[in-house]
């Protein structure tokens, strides 16, 4: 009968654990984003020149702050195609961290970039096919 009692204890222990309240501190990394895509529909036979440069910085005491940007650049038609994007960001400050602790700053760029060669675009392939 004791053993039951104590099973019993065990398990309606083990399920209040998950609504005890946690006794880590939460902390609040600062956050650095820059979310570019480049599209090249061309008719030109050479490819594009697509750049995408971002740099980056933060100080030392940011906490719980974002800084970023998104950028589209679509280019198209029958010449070449040139797409740069060229950003800087800097992350600080932020709420103040009574934490103790040091937080990093997470850094995010992500680039895509598509080139497509268009024969719909290309006057020379379209003048091949017409004959003239």
């Amino acid at each position: 009968m004791k053993f039951r009692f104590v099973s019993l204890s065990l398990l309606s222990f083990s399920a209040l654990l998950p609504l005890t309240p946690s006794f880590t501190p939460a902390a609040k990394a600062c956050l650095i984003y820059d979310v570019t895509t480049q599209v090249a529909i061309r008719g030109s036979q050479t490819p594009a020149q697509q750049e995408n440069n971002v740099t980056t910085g933060s100080d030392d005491k940011c906490f719980n702050n974002v800084v970023g940007g998104t950028t589209t650049q679509v280019g198209i038609g029958a010449g070449e195609v040139k797409q740069g994007h060229d950003a800087q960001y800097f992350v600080g400050g932020g709420n103040q961290n009574n934490t103790g602790l040091t937080t990093p700053t997470i850094t995010v760029t992500p680039t895509t970039q598509v080139d497509v060669y268009s024969p719909a675009h290309d006057p020379n392939f379209i003048n091949g096919v017409t004959g003239q």
